[in-house]
């Protein structure tokens, strides 16, 4: 008799614990490569530390996972990557491993301005910097926003009318028009402003299943949008005058954009896809007739193509690295990587 009486104190103790440590467990969250979990990184700042899956001098393209990728997203509360186009790895996984986890997105995300990839390696309308020819589409037309996070928003129109393709009707999220790599160019990070827009809507969704720490958020939040104003400034006054460049793959534009760097041309559009006798043959040809500096590799790929080309035509050589591979995880990775791509560009 007297045990059954214990079990009432001892169910009363066992919900007690069992709250106490939910209250104060952790909020998981896991981001796909460097420059977003440094974001997330900056804003999770004295609260925990997300977890990262594209680590080291790894590309998203062709990522390989893991064991332990796999228990990231399993336990995961919160994850944030930019989307299929960019990190198709994750693609099954999101759906087949991470089911308790929310799913952000980033490519689809309010108020985010994409461009459509160009399809060409040579950029010859590059000195017309009307921001119309580049089907700028910005993302500030979606009604539902609490929908939209998880997949691709359907029937959206062209904010002014100026985009090549409407991204409209995509009710099957597999039915991407048969293009390879996608229609927008997934590198959304390397323009600050576009950063700007990640960071308030993580910040939404980390207050949303973390609403504890909401104040710590919000403080967080404020800080890193002052200190990507400042960036934006410091990476704008150095590179007021930019000289004629060539990069390893077309994944600049959004840098290009923002800060008016002259990029003529890529070795190739698609990193799956090694550049052949006649897009060299142009590159070399756009080198001569537009007096091209200097020409960049990559960190993630092999640059033996790239020292040839510019050994023979007397060129320099930089590296950029637009995933920051050579940097390490963390809050101020991002802004490590803005200024790297900024002083190679300025150097060259």
């Amino acid at each position: 008799m007297n045990n059954l009486k214990k079990i009432p104190f001892i169910l009363t103790i066992i919900s007690f614990l069992t709250f106490f440590t939910t209250a104060n467990s952790e909020i998981k969250v896991v981001a796909s490569i460097k420059p977003i979990h440094s974001l997330a990184s900056y804003l999770m700042d004295g609260i925990a530390k997300p977890d990262l899956i594209v680590d080291g001098y790894a590309s998203p393209h062709g990522f390989a996972m893991k064991p332990s990728h796999a228990k990231m997203l399993q336990n995961a509360d919160l994850i944030f990557w930019v989307g299929e186009d960019l990190e198709s790895f994750l693609e099954k996984p999101l759906n087949s491993i991470a089911k308790k986890a929310e799913k952000i997105e980033l490519m689809d995300i309010k108020g985010l301005n994409v461009l459509e990839f160009r399809e060409r390696n040579i950029f010859d309308d590059h000195d017309d910097h009307d921001h119309d020819s580049h089907a700028k589409k910005k993302k500030d037309d979606h009604d539902d926003h609490e929908g939209h996070s998880k997949k691709k928003k359907d029937d959206h129109d062209d904010h002014d009318g100026h985009a090549k393709k409407k991204k409209d009707e995509h009710d099957d999220h597999d039915d991407h028009e048969g293009h390879a790599h996608g229609e927008y160019d997934p590198h959304i990070w390397l323009d600050p402003i576009n950063a700007k827009v990640i960071l308030k809507e993580m910040t939404e969704h980390l207050i949303e299943n973390d609403s504890k720490n909401a104040s710590t958020y919000k403080s967080n939040l404020d800080k890193a949008l002052k200190d990507i104003d400042k960036l934006t400034m410091d990476v704008m006054t150095e590179l007021n005058q930019s000289v004629a460049s060539i990069v390893f793959h077309d994944a600049y534009q959004y840098f290009e954009e923002r800060f008016n760097v002259n990029i003529l041309g890529a070795f190739t559009v698609n990193t799956d896809v090694m550049p052949g006798a006649e897009q060299l043959a142009k590159i070399r040809e756009i080198i001569e007739h537009d007096k091209v500096s200097c020409v960049f590799s990559e960190p993630q790929f092999n640059p033996d193509i790239i020292k040839a080309v510019a050994k023979d035509m007397n060129m320099k050589t930089g590296v950029i690295d637009p995933l920051g591979a050579t940097l390490d995880p963390g809050k101020d990775l991002y802004f490590d990587l803005i200024n790297n791509m900024s002083s190679s560009f300025k150097g060259c």
